[in-house]
């Protein structure tokens, strides 16, 4: 599965995403929703966003971000594979666009496990 196909998977299954992107575990984006421009610019925003938060903890790292705009919602999850990023509307269900993305993740992290465990 790559990346394309996971965020069309993922706007599928979820009401609330409008836009997604994906980052590696260098914070390049992968695959995206959007254009190039604009996901050069969500992907600064949303590193940004990650590491300010990180620098506001101590003794911990940041997983997941919500953060509110006049037009909708934006949320990060990040792990040691990379970070989606997502932009909903206003009034979405938090726990299940959560739920969502992490389950992104996990289905491109196995499907990379496979794929390079695979013999050739």
């Amino acid at each position: 599965m790559t990346g394309d196909q996971a965020l069309g998977e993922l706007l599928d299954v979820s009401e609330d995403v409008v836009a997604a992107l994906i980052l590696d575990a260098g914070g390049e984006p992968v695959a995206s929703t959007a254009g190039e421009d604009e996901t050069r610019a969500a992907a600064e925003i949303a590193l940004g966003m990650l590491a300010y938060a990180g620098a506001l903890r101590t003794g911990a790292s940041v997983g997941r971000l919500e953060a509110v705009t006049a037009d909708g919602h934006v949320f990060a999850v990040t792990d040691e594979g990379g970070t989606i990023v997502a932009a909903t509307g206003r009034d979405p269900v938090a726990g299940l666009v959560y739920h969502d993305l992490r389950a992104t993740l996990r289905k491109l992290r196995r499907r990379s496990r496979r794929k390079a465990n695979a013999p050739s």
